[in-house]
């Protein structure tokens, strides 16, 4: 096959867009955090990476499809993260800053038990489809970026129509709206904080899953997942689900051109000029609204 430069643009961007699906799920559950606790949970990317090892261990100890592996791994996820919401976040939710300084020590609880019990080499998931390619026209598009694009954004879309359509789902909405007012309604704020804090740690394992089939993985890689969630976090806004999945498209299209131009060791630097340029000129975020409240 011959790489004109029309084809190795448009090879380029449908890596881009297929890693950016992942990364909007990578995301989710910092935003769902953030927007309905309005809780900064500094140690989300440990959460990913948990996933991540959670799925590479179920797969590789009992022999299980990587699939399946990841099917197993959320449960887990969903372990810690009652623990950790249990033992830690539900006393600090009236305080902005102490779940900051908690959710860092965690961080750093976190990655030095994963460096101990797995250690630091880097680790993959290889699957059945990850040297397959599917040739639409002159590009080529990897089957595993495909199934995790695909993943990625069914579940995004399953988590909209639950916020949207639900009872349980609105009634998170007006938690993250105003929680005082959610609560002299009769909503239980509490136990749907706790809801949404595991659910949060569910979205964060099967993204860490995904990632473990993708891209190779180590425990001191959550600094860099908790970078990309705060980029595409920082370009959608806060409560706008299909403005995450175009926050993590951009970011995708960034990193892949970035890397092709720059170099893949500088391909970071894009999401922090992103999320530097984004402060500065687009606080509220490309796709987020301005809010208007009454006094």
């Amino acid at each position: 096959m011959v790489f004109t430069a029309e084809v190795l643009f448009g090879q380029l961007m449908v890596g881009a867009i297929l890693l950016g699906g992942v990364y909007a799920l990578v995301t989710m559950g910092l935003a769902l955090i953030f927007g309905v606790m309005r809780i900064l949970n500094i140690a989300h990317g440990e959460f990913i990476i948990f996933g991540a090892y959670a799925t590479y261990w179920v797969s590789k100890l009992l022999g299980l499809d990587p699939f399946i592996s990841i099917a197993l791994a959320i449960p887990a996820s969903a372990v810690l993260g009652f623990l950790v919401n249990t033992l830690m976040i539900r006393g600090l939710t009236k305080s902005f800053d102490a779940p900051i300084v908690s959710s860092f020590g965690l961080l750093l609880i976190m990655q030095a038990s994963m460096l101990i019990a797995w250690t630091g080499d880097p680790r993959s998931l290889v699957t059945p489809f990850t040297a397959e390619s599917i040739a639409v026209g002159p590009l080529l598009v990897p089957v595993i970026r495909l199934i995790a694009f695909s993943l990625s954004v069914s579940v995004l879309t399953a988590l909209y129509l639950f916020l949207t359509r639900t009872f349980v789902g609105r009634a998170i909405r007006a938690i993250a709206q105003d929680s005082e007012t959610a609560a002299t309604l009769g909503i239980p704020v509490r136990r749907l904080q706790s809801f949404t804090f595991i659910l949060s740690t569910c979205l964060a394992g099967l993204s860490g899953g995904l990632i473990a089939m993708l891209l190779s993985f180590q425990p001191t890689f959550g600094p860099e997942f908790l970078l990309k969630s705060f980029v595409v976090l920082a370009l959608s806004g806060v409560g706008n689900i299909p403005g995450v999945i175009a926050g993590g498209l951009i970011l995708g299209i960034g990193e892949s051109y970035g890397s092709f131009f720059l170099g893949s060791g500088l391909r970071n630097v894009v999401a922090y000029a992103l999320l530097i340029v984004l402060l500065l000129f687009r606080p509220r975020g490309l796709f987020g609204e301005k809010q208007v409240r009454e006094v």
